[in-house]
């Protein structure tokens, strides 16, 4: 028997055995694309509480009112109905579910106490972004978001975080760990802190948080690349002209000012190129040279996350599912619009000046933090003088600062872990003996924020610190979203990546001269919110 049959038999057989018939009259109806329908409703979303479990073997339960959770058992149960793969009803009255069995949740109830472990981490949470106020109501494509932000200094709130964790990871399919560059100066002691924030209607579920540190005599920088490794380099040589389509744009990337040179969109194509040439005069007879670029993106990549969830609308558990059991759902998606928009690609002259060669590419997704990350190029000249050209999609990137280094080696990190951690002021010992424990999860909710400590070695006087960060994240489900439903262009966007690119661009020039601001105003300020007292 296959395995998708035996966990298909198993869970099924676990759950009839806990059911208990029952005869009293039922809220949901007893089709099941009704009662998804009556669930999500704009004017019931908040009314009647639910919880919908989504099966690995395809069935789904939905329980209404109440449930209890079985930390011991693992279990969660109450009063609702079983539908199978053919969304036929299977059992109604008392069910008992194993978590274990379960691809995601759905559920509008507010999530505390036990809930806040294993179910939070599996959890859609829909029409609870009341507890936000007015956030998003205006534009919901412009919320804020983009998973767990980290600050070096935990005052600093406003624009730029000085890390962004695992920004691609939507569901637990997709966890993965990202590697961020701290960009610090020059250690004024051992101990290092950085805060994690919740600033987002998002759930975090964070699996790991650690230094990666590089000793470091004067001079010297490491920078990392998009492949993970990380070169030990001497020397800086800035840019000294660059021009793109709109002329000269040499002072915008020639200083770390967070001064960014961007572009809009093309108006007729979201997946159109554009060009930015590079120019590094009488800098020095280069033999192993790097690119160090300084760059993030726009809200292009956000407004394609937030479309795609509104597209799904009440269906979005079950998508979300199909996500959890198939490879082929996650490549689809990892090979669709991702790959069209492409990250920025980078070209050298050949030895004769004839022609481009591509020399590889520079790629991270998000729009918060700015990514610091080393390409070596593929060139071998002994002239001070080199040409860059940089081909890159219109609309989708801010370039900050662009350098060229001398690339010494490679290195390999320190890894250091955190010794203590506080939870808005206070040491938590549960939260550090999660983040400890590489089979567990932290649960971070919106408003949430946690001070990570860290002890480096004094061997040496000072480290090029880099941010290591694993897990996921689950988007809230908005109630503006619902009304968007749209299956056919959820499939343009998955099968047609081209097409919708192309369709698209009108509405998403609509959006795109207003979102950075509503982006930012909608960030929740963790300083005075709380999703546990609201």
């Amino acid at each position: 028997m296959k395995t998708k049959e035996i966990i298909f038999f198993t869970a099924l057989i676990i759950i009839s055995i806990v059911v208990i018939e029952a005869c009293e009259t039922y809220n949901f109806r007893s089709n099941y694309k009704e009662a998804n329908e009556l669930m999500h409703k704009t004017k019931n979303t908040g009314a009647k509480l639910f919880l919908k479990a989504h099966f690995k073997n395809g069935y789904v339960c939905i329980l209404r009112n109440t449930w209890k959770i079985d930390t011991v058992q693992n279990t969660v149960s109450g009063t609702g109905t079983l539908y199978d793969f053919n969304r036929e009803i299977k059992l109604q009255g008392e069910i008992e579910i194993p978590i274990d069995s379960i691809a995601i949740f759905e559920t509008n109830k507010k999530l505390t106490g036990t809930e806040t472990g294993r179910l939070a981490g599996l959890s859609i949470l829909a029409g609870v972004d009341i507890i936000a106020g007015i956030y998003c109501i205006t534009n919901p494509k412009a919320c804020f978001g983009s998973c767990p932000t980290f600050y070096k200094n935990e005052n600093d709130n406003f624009h730029f975080a000085d890390a962004e964790g695992f920004s691609s990871s939507i569901s637990p399919s997709m966890e993965y760990a990202d590697i961020d560059a701290l960009n610090n100066r020059h250690l004024s002691d051992h101990t290092f802190t950085i805060s994690m924030k919740n600033e987002a209607l998002e759930t975090h579920c964070v699996r790991d948080v650690k230094l990666l540190a590089f000793p470091r005599k004067e001079g010297e920088r490491i920078y990392h690349s998009a492949g993970d490794d990380f070169y030990l380099c001497e020397n800086i040589y800035p840019v000294s002209n660059a021009t793109g389509a709109e002329g000269d744009i040499s002072d915008l990337i020639s200083n770390e000012d967070m001064i960014e040179r961007f572009s809009l969109c093309d108006e007729n194509n979201l997946s159109s190129k554009e060009e930015i040439i590079l120019n590094f005069d009488n800098a020095g007879n280069y033999i192993n040279p790097g690119l160090v670029i300084h760059f993030r993106q726009t809200l292009m990549t956000t407004y394609f996350i937030y479309s795609a969830m509104g597209y799904m609308g009440d269906e979005i558990g079950d998508f979300f599912a199909e996500m959890e059991v198939s490879k082929e759902t996650i490549n689809k998606l990892n090979g669709g619009i991702k790959k069209e928009l492409g990250g920025i690609d980078v070209f050298v002259p050949d030895e004769n000046n004839s022609k481009w060669i591509k020399s590889g590419s520079i790629f991270e997704t998000g729009p918060i933090a700015v990514n610091k990350q080393i390409l070596p190029l593929k060139i071998k000249t002994g002239s001070s003088d080199i040409k860059v050209k940089l081909v890159l999609n219109k609309g989708l990137w801010r370039i900050d600062y662009a350098a060229l280094t001398d690339i010494k080696e490679k290195v390999k990190p320190l890894e250091i872990s955190t010794y203590m951690i506080l939870n808005k002021g206070k040491p938590d010992d549960a939260a550090l003996a999660l983040i400890n424990d590489p089979c567990k999860h932290l649960i971070s909710m919106p408003g949430s924020e946690y001070k990570f400590y860290f002890s480096l070695p004094e061997q040496y006087k000072d480290y090029e610190l880099f941010l290591y960060s694993k897990g996921y994240y689950l988007e809230w489900m908005r109630e503006q979203w619902i009304k968007d439903k749209d299956l056919l262009k959820l499939n343009q966007m998955i099968e047609h990546p081209l097409y919708y690119l192309r369709s698209q661009a009108k509405d998403y020039k609509i959006y795109e001269t207003t979102m950075e601001q509503e982006f930012w105003n909608s960030k929740i300020d963790t300083k005075n919110f709380s999703y546990h007292e609201n």
